[in-house]
């Protein structure tokens, strides 16, 4: 078994926090969790710049 000595204590939990889809949790499937996951961790502003980015793709799209 592989000891870890150079890690603070708690570490692997502050891991968890910071990336636990990397551990074998629930990854985001779609976008709109993606933009949920992002407003959770405090990016709002970035979650709605993606989102009217997204809203002009989708207009393009639409359009002939």
């Amino acid at each position: 078994m592989v000891t870890d000595n150079e890690s603070p204590p708690g570490a692997w939990a502050e891991e968890m926090r910071r990336a636990p889809w990397a551990f074998g949790q629930k990854k985001p499937e779609t976008v709109d969790e993606v933009l949920q996951f992002l407003r959770q961790k405090g990016y709002e502003r970035e979650a709605a710049i993606l989102t009217r980015e997204f809203a002009v793709i989708r207009a393009r799209r639409s359009s002939p």
